[in-house]
């Protein structure tokens, strides 16, 4: 990179605050030309969008309104049956038939969610075991290409060429990176047959137990209808906990996710704002805002950092 002769190579940039949404950068150099400050923007969310890590991010989030989604039906039917069970502690108006089929829903929902954890943690550990098997050949692409990437990223930065001379030197850093991303994606899907190849049998015998556990639960039920008052209310009491339970197992999944998100995003921020020190650094800027403000001229430097982020 060209530095301006004169210029001291121990220019000290540093961030003093994020305040009112906007990112303020403070350059200190012995080589100002003149009082007036330099003066930049980004558009933030613009480079949140273009992060490498975004897409990532929309797929955490989704997962993340899926799991809230869920919980929430899960809670209106939990609050419809407590409520169907509290009526028939509370005015003994319901029929047993009605109470025992209240238990076996209460149950059944348990026990899915009990079925549900088990196999996230089966599927967690295959998705382990595949990485493993799979890491050399991923290790043995990312060693094939990266050197191969970083000279062709050092001769841009640092050679000076004709126009037409750059365009080819970009033109075969990208085939080689759209030929190292198609590998990188075909070690994906394997990985993904791998994973299926145990997770799927193992589902099908998780829905085999909930079948055999409903018809085991539906020949209790039929046994059962003319049991007595002090098990009934035994069942009824045990009720709110089982369904309690089976939130709780959800909410543990929606912190785990929201955990996982919020990491990502803590990420991405940090990439751009790093970007946007080395940029002010580089260009002298005294402060740059991540919102356009109004009645202030900045120049835009959205889509160096976005550049910047993609080589990263």
């Amino acid at each position: 990179m060209l530095l301006e002769a004169g210029m001291k190579k121990n220019k000290l940039v540093k961030i003093s605050a994020i305040i009112a949404a906007a990112l303020l950068i403070s350059a200190c150099s012995t080589n100002v030309r003149g009082p007036q400050e330099k003066i930049a923007v980004i558009n933030w969310e613009q480079a949140v969008s273009a992060h490498p890590q975004y897409a990532k991010l929309e797929q955490g989030e989704k997962i993340l309104q899926d799991l809230l989604n869920k919980r929430k039906g899960q809670e209106e039917l939990a609050k419809a049956q407590l409520s169907s069970l509290n009526k028939l502690r509370s005015l003994r108006q319901l029929s047993q038939q009605s109470f025992m089929e209240a238990d076996f829903n209460t149950r059944m929902v348990e026990q899915r969610e009990i079925e549900n954890a088990k196999l996230q943690k089966f599927a967690a550990q295959a998705e382990v075991e595949a990485d493993n098997q799979l890491a050399e050949r991923k290790k043995n692409i990312e060693e094939a290409y990266k050197l191969k990437l970083f000279n062709l990223r050092a001769i841009l930065e640092a050679v000076k060429m004709k126009p037409d001379e750059r365009q080819a030197v970009e033109k075969q850093l990208q085939e080689l990176q759209k030929e190292r991303g198609a590998q990188i994606a075909e070690l994906q899907a394997e990985k993904r047959r791998l994973v299926d190849a145990k997770v799927l049998p193992y589902k099908a015998e998780a829905e085999q137990r909930m079948r055999d556990m409903a018809q085991q639960q539906h020949a209790q039920a039929m046994q059962q209808l003319k049991s007595p008052e002090e098990r009934d209310k035994e069942m009824l009491d045990a009720a709110p906990k089982a369904l309690n339970n089976a939130l709780s197992i959800i909410d543990r999944e929606i912190d785990k996710q929201q955990e996982k998100n919020d990491s990502l995003k803590k990420q991405i921020n940090q990439d751009i704002e790093s970007q946007a020190v080395k940029l002010a650094h580089e260009r002298g800027y005294t402060i740059v805002f991540n919102k356009f403000r109004v009645n202030m001229k900045a120049e835009d430097i959205t889509a160096a950092i976005i550049k910047a982020l993609k080589k990263a």
